[in-house]
């Protein structure tokens, strides 16, 4: 005779897991959702902008517009 294994979907489990726990305990948990939230958009983040432009790169343009921008406007 077989046996029916009953399997839920990991919303249901942690939705059963969550709703027997205390009110500080769901606090913390809460709080470590949001921490791998965060952790989670800070490397979406990063991989996003590891291919632009080098830092070093964007200041020296800004530093070398503003130089002509100038250099512009005092030989007038």
């Amino acid at each position: 005779m077989a046996r029916t294994v009953k399997i839920e979907s990991v919303d249901t489990q942690i939705t059963n897991y969550v709703s027997g726990l205390s009110n500080k305990n769901k606090q913390a948990v809460l709080t470590v959702v949001k921490t791998i939230a965060e952790a989670e958009h800070d490397a979406e983040y990063e991989r996003k902008w590891a291919e632009s432009v080098p830092l070093e790169d964007a200041r020296q343009h800004t530093l070398d517009t503003v130089r002509n921008l100038f250099d512009g406007k005092s030989r007038r």
